[in-house]
């Protein structure tokens, strides 16, 4: 089963993510969709606590749910030896006992059925297995010291995260700390329950930076379109190359309850206690469900709460569709034996750092190493779960239509497509589209090439005749600040194109800032000179940044944040710098999302919105309910490795510093915090005044697998 945690900091592996397989009540149909799972090394997984997984099980009694007992149970066989002392010659001597047979290693036998990527693993094997490992003490000690200094050292929202957020974008207030300590000093049963705790609590603070769930794919994906003024749950797709699941057709077929529950509350409670992505429950709702995504082509983004058929006519009937759980690509394969072995081998972290055990927490080539800031953070937790959840292919093969396969985009003509966009001119239309899936750029130090094919795609629409710009940012998890601020400027080239922004200022920090500035050059996080002082608008020459810091109070508790400041940026490539302009003001753009728009992505839509003006569109989300156009808007994150090494490379060894994982684990935080204006005092992540779209699109049978649907409201909108 693939473990992704981020901050649950529990053995990859050595727990089990096992939701109770949901019973679908439908009015045509009553399903109960797999769970897929699959096997990774390294991360642990987002599962219901104990309580939950219990009330789901009674609701469920045909499923086996993730709080059951490893049911690998000890049997005894055999008879008692005779009694009779001589027994006579020609008697059959006394059969010798037979020796009670010994429990069934789960782990044994998960190695034995996981022989490579193509191996069918049991269920209850997977989930055994990872029951068995025992809780450690020891290892939880080191992993909560760990993770309290992280977050007490470095994460930005520790205090703002005490404060609630204010309706319709309520977010309850969470003390982390208070959290960390009393999983601490609770005596835990196994090392599963132990890591769900951190997961959970991580989960509480909804912050796409920090913490996500690992997903399950099921064969029955799941969507909520609003069909004359109603929202319900529907089936979006299906797969029924799986046992269980019906050849006819049942697309669009409405789900009445999941056990027991009405379905769309089901999933609403599903998503509010595991996507973690938003403080808007809109958004979670549309993180749960299927949705339209271009990633190089269009697929079909499964969602967190399954991994789609024409709906048949006829009385309702139930399926049951067994569990399907498959090794990941990550998973190491003929490496242990056992439990224990399993422990050793899976779960414990490696002596050396730089192994295959080390997330890719970034995107190759993308983000080179060097010595800017902007281009050393890591990739947004939020962002990693989105594409580990896994795409579907197209109904009937083919790509984007192509090889006589339905069309996706058939309102649309494709123009170009590059390593993060893909543009296109609406048919008999002045209006066109820039699909802009992600931020991930090179640095245009080592690789100008993603900067350059984003204007030349721009500069193509503009000499097709396109009047009117819509950028599409539907499911765009961020990348590059860089990349963020370069489309920026590129759109309204006069303006500034940075948000500044803050980081914590307490004394572990300081003290690393000063050790930052006797390095010849900015190489780490806490080197001032990284970046450039608000006050000045020039580079920061000295640790004044940390160590003048500003006093500010959040949750009842005043800490010392950096001076306000922002990255550097320039491109000698602006086409403006050759009179190349390029002709959208404000009110011939729009931007419309799915609420998925985060880090980077968002520092692109609040900063055109809020400055500009910029007319922002949210499809999807709760039937009358304001719904979010960004999320996660943090500033930058970083994952403990990294600030580990920043910390190594300063020869700074002040108490209470950051200290790698003992385990198999990976943990972010968002660092820096970004303002919606200069003059703000409340972080973005928390200005709630700021996350409501302009319009808010209710997602309909249509829409939902043709975005050009939406894209021919927006256009027609520009004419009103």
């Amino acid at each position: 089963m693939k473990i992704t945690s981020i901050l649950s900091l529990a053995v990859a592996l050595c727990v089990v993510s096992v939701n109770a397989a949901p019973v679908v009540d439908s009015k045509i149909t009553v399903l109960k969709p797999t769970l897929a799972t699959t096997i990774a090394k390294a991360k642990p997984t987002a599962t219901k606590p104990k309580s939950e997984t219990k009330a789901k099980s009674k609701a469920t009694k045909t499923t086996t749910v993730a709080a059951s007992k490893p049911t690998s149970t000890p049997t005894t066989t055999g008879t008692k030896a005779a009694t009779t002392v001589k027994p006579p010659k020609t008697t059959t001597p006394a059969a010798t006992p037979t020796q009670p047979a010994k429990p069934k290693d789960p782990c044994s036998e998960l190695a034995a059925q996981g022989k490579n990527i193509d191996s069918i693993l049991q269920f209850n094997t997977v989930r055994d297995c990872y029951r068995a490992q025992s809780f450690k003490k020891d290892i939880a000690d080191k992993t909560l010291t760990s993770v309290e200094n992280l977050l007490g050292n470095f994460y930005i929202f520790l205090d703002q995260a005490k404060e609630a957020t204010s309706a319709p974008f309520k977010t309850p207030k969470v003390d982390l700390m208070a959290g960390l300590k009393k999983i601490r000093e609770t005596k835990w049963k196994d090392d599963y329950d132990f890591n769900m705790a951190l997961t959970y609590l991580t989960f509480s603070a909804n912050d796409g930076h920090m913490a996500y769930r690992t997903t399950f794919g099921q064969p029955i994906s799941l969507y909520a379109p609003v069909v004359n003024g109603v929202q319900n749950i529907r089936v979006f797709y299906a797969d029924d190359t799986q046992k269980g699941v019906p050849k006819d057709s049942i697309i669009d077929c409405v789900v009445n309850t999941i056990d027991g529950v009405p379905a769309l509350k089901a999933v609403q409670d599903f998503t509010d206690r595991t996507s973690a992505i938003s403080k808007d429950p809109g958004v979670r709702l549309n993180d749960a469900l299927a949705s339209i995504s271009w990633y190089n082509d269009w697929l079909i983004a499964p969602g967190g709460f399954s991994k789609r058929w024409e709906c048949s006519s006829g009385a309702p009937r139930k399926l049951t569709v067994p569990w399907i759980v498959k090794p990941s690509e990550n998973f190491l394969f003929n490496t242990f034996r056992d439990t224990a072995t399993y422990w050793n081998v899976q779960c414990l972290a490696p002596l050396s750092p730089y192994d295959n055990s080390r997330q890719k927490n970034d995107s190759g080539r993308r983000y080179k190493e060097n010595n800017e800031v902007g281009f050393r953070t890591n990739e947004a937790p939020g962002t990693t779960l989105f594409r580990e959840r896994g795409f579907i292919q197209m109904p009937n093969g083919g790509k984007n239509g192509r090889n006589d396969a339905p069309q996706t985009i058939s309102k649309a003509t494709e123009v170009l497509i590059t390593a993060t966009t893909a543009f296109y001119k609406i048919n008999k239309s002045d209006a066109c589209v820039a699909v802009i899936a992600s931020e991930e750029a090179a640095n245009p130090r080592f690789d100008p090439s993603d900067y350059l094919q984003f204007i030349q795609g721009l500069e193509k629409l503009r000499d097709g005749g396109c009047k009117k710009l819509i950028l599409d940012m539907t499911n765009n998890g961020g990348g590059a600040i860089d990349f963020a601020y370069f489309i920026n400027l590129l759109l309204f080239p006069t303006a500034k194109p940075y948000f500044v922004e803050d980081l914590r200022s307490n004394a572990y920090i300081q003290g690393a800032a000063k050790a930052a500035i006797k390095q010849p050059s900015a190489v780490t996080v806490f080197d001032a000179r990284g970046y450039v002082s608000l006050a000045t608008n020039k580079v920061f020459k000295d640790d004044s940044m940390f160590t003048k810091g500003v006093s500010i109070k959040r949750g009842g508790t005043a800490q010392t944040y950096s001076q306000k400041n922002y990255f550097e940026y320039s491109w000698s490539f602006m086409p403006q710098a050759k009179n190349n302009t390029l002709p959208w003001k404000a009110s011939d753009i729009a931007i419309v999302t799915n609420g998925f728009c985060g880090s980077a992505c968002t520092m692109i839509a609040t900063r055109f919105n809020i400055v500009h003006k910029v007319k922002t569109y949210a499809i999807g989300g709760i039937y009358k309910t304001p719904l979010s156009y960004f999320t996660f808007p943090g500033g930058f994150v970083m994952d403990n490795e990294s600030i580990v090494a920043d910390v190594k490379k300063l020869n700074y060894n002040a108490k209470n510093g950051p200290s790698k994982l003992v385990v198999r684990s990976s943990a972010k935080i968002a660092v820096g915090e970004i303002y919606a204006t200069e003059n703000s005092t409340i972080p973005l992540e928390y200005d709630t005044k700021y996350f409501t779209a302009n319009v808010h699109l209710d997602q309909d049978l249509v829409s939902a697998r043709n975005p050009d649907s939406i894209w021919l409201k927006i256009a027609a909108d520009f004419k009103k």
